[in-house]
């Protein structure tokens, strides 16, 4: 499918066919293309925890605002972001060393500057918000080049989430992703209207 397609026909798709399912194979595909979204770093701070099991899904509609959605879709993935990501940044900068992006002699300087960027509890969170938030969308898109429908989801409650997945306090939810395929006996109705460039765009500054 060409890009502009994708784009195009990416839908945050309300009813699922849940006689059809996903294979773990292509969940895996998918992800194998979303993760090449870019990162702070290269650090990554993105986890998911894969639901697919009736129970499972059970509980965690519960915590969803008893959205149909979570039970109905082949699986859904808790999307979390990592808070204390940026502590891994030793790894990240001895690859970028080894394929000649510094000199090791830097990497202590890098290291520092992770730490200083990240290293309180607002930054942390906002690193790990925005980094997860660019790799959900990097997933739907690498789902519908797939022909796979999905739907990100926040009405959760985030304590009952983490509770019931017994999710460590390192770990934000960023958000649900509903994933599996359209019921093609419910009508997809049209595309809501978004903001013109005009709308959007604020130039030079407020």
């Amino acid at each position: 499918m060409e890009l502009k397609q994708v784009f195009e026909k990416r839908r945050s798709v309300n009813f699922f066919d849940s006689q059809k399912t996903i294979s773990e194979d292509l969940i895996r595909n998918i992800y194998d293309r979303a993760k090449l979204a870019p990162s702070s770093f290269n650090l990554q701070p993105w986890k998911f925890i894969l639901v697919r099991e009736p129970e499972n899904k059970k509980k965690l509609r519960a915590a969803a605002l008893n959205q149909p959605k979570v039970e109905e879709a082949s699986a859904t993935l808790i999307l979390l972001a990592d808070k204390e990501g940026y502590k891994e940044i030793d790894k990240i900068l001895d690859d970028q060393i080894a394929k000649g992006y510094m000199p090791t002699d830097k990497k202590s300087l890098y290291a520092g500057m992770t730490e200083k960027l990240y290293g309180s509890a607002i930054a942390s969170r906002g690193f790990a918000m925005r980094n997860a938030g660019l790799f959900a969308m990097s997933f739907m898109l690498a789902a519908k080049d797939s022909g796979v429908d999905t739907h990100p989801m926040d009405g959760f409650e985030q304590d009952k989430v983490k509770e019931a997945f017994n999710i460590p306090e390192r770990y934000e939810v960023a958000m649900l992703i509903a994933v599996g395929y359209h019921d093609d006996k419910k009508t997809l109705l049209p595309r809501l209207n978004r903001k013109n460039f005009e709308d959007a765009v604020i130039k030079e500054g407020f």
